[in-house]
This record gives C-alpha cells, structure tokens and sequence, in this order.
C-alpha cells in the first residue's frame, strides 16, 4: 500500500552544461515550480542532485553542497558553488 503524495505535470527548461575549471562537471539545472523556485540540479558525472537557490550556496551553508554531492575537495566545493551562484536564477 502506498499513499500517494503529489502526481504533477510541469513545462520545465532545463540547461545542460558542461564546463572545466580546476574540474570537469557535467551539470543539468532544471528551472521548475515545484520546488517553490529553486532549481533542480543534477552531476551528470556522479547522478547525484540536489534542490537548491542562490540562498543555498552562501558561505555558511556551502558544506550542504559537499554533502549533496558527495564532495570532499573544498577546491571542487568552491569551483562548483561560484559556477552555481553566477547561474542559478534568483
């Protein structure tokens, strides 16, 4: 038995992006309203996602992000959190 919790169809945009800096990363950003405007993003490379905004990436909350996709170089934290804030909308 299962409870059925939301069942919901959305036109979406979705950015595919791929970018090196220090670190190669394949990204899809999904702009959506489900997620009361944030964005869905997933690493391509790893399959890991999270929800996030601007709001999410600030300096006291950038350690979610490592946790979110499983990161543990803070050079690759920085990399990936600078790319996000200049493209995240918001």
């Amino acid at each position: 038995m299962y409870i059925n919790m939301y069942d919901e169809q959305e036109e979406t945009m979705t950015r595919f992006v791929g970018f090196v800096g220090n670190h190669r990363w394949d990204l899809a950003i999904t702009q959506t309203k489900h997620f009361y405007g944030k964005s869905l993003v997933i690493n391509i490379q790893s399959g890991r996602s999270a929800i996030l905004d601007k709001d999410d990436l600030s300096e006291d909350k950038v350690h979610l992000l490592a946790e979110q996709f499983a990161l543990s170089d803070e050079e690759e934290v920085q990399e990936l959190a600078e790319f996000l804030l200049a493209n995240l909308p918001q």
